[in-house]
């Protein structure tokens, strides 16, 4: 019996129009993307990720999701996402973050990077408040002379 070897893509969607929040069902993301590759490949490319393609998690207000594809054929669902500009009427890119071989290392992943992005988040926050209060400052001084 031989072990069916897969790999994990983790993925960022960016939307071109800046609405973050996009509410995308699993079902819907799977058909778009089997969609995509008979656009691309045709029935055949359609037939070789038929059985092993899955959406394994969305997360909405990331814009981050995990696929599940067959080892052989991760080339034709990368290519088929970096040829990919349009989801649902909207303008989008697929940015492929990581590939890893087991879901867990997948997770770990995107944790490390939203812990970075948090931080980051925090300290552009933490400046725009200092400099919000130098402002006030410099007005403050300016009217009481």
């Amino acid at each position: 019996m031989v072990k069916f070897k897969s790999r994990y893509l983790l993925i960022e969607t960016a939307f071109e129009d800046g609405n973050q929040v996009r509410n995308i069902e699993v079902s819907k993301m799977l058909q778009f993307l089997r969609k995509q590759v008979k656009l691309n490949f045709g029935d055949v490319g359609l037939g070789k990720i038929n059985k092993n393609l899955q959406v394994k998690y969305i997360n909405n207000y990331t814009n981050m999701l995990i696929i599940r594809v067959s080892r052989e054929f991760i080339k034709l669902i990368w290519t088929t996402l970096v040829l990919t500009n349009n989801f649902e009427g909207d303008n989008v890119r697929f940015k492929i973050i990581d590939v890893s071989g087991t879901i867990k290392q997948c997770e770990t992943y995107a944790k490390n990077l939203l812990q970075d992005w948090v931080v980051k988040y925090e300290k552009m926050n933490k400046e725009a408040n200092e400099n919000k209060l130098q402002q006030l400052n410099n007005i403050n001084n300016i009217i009481n002379k």
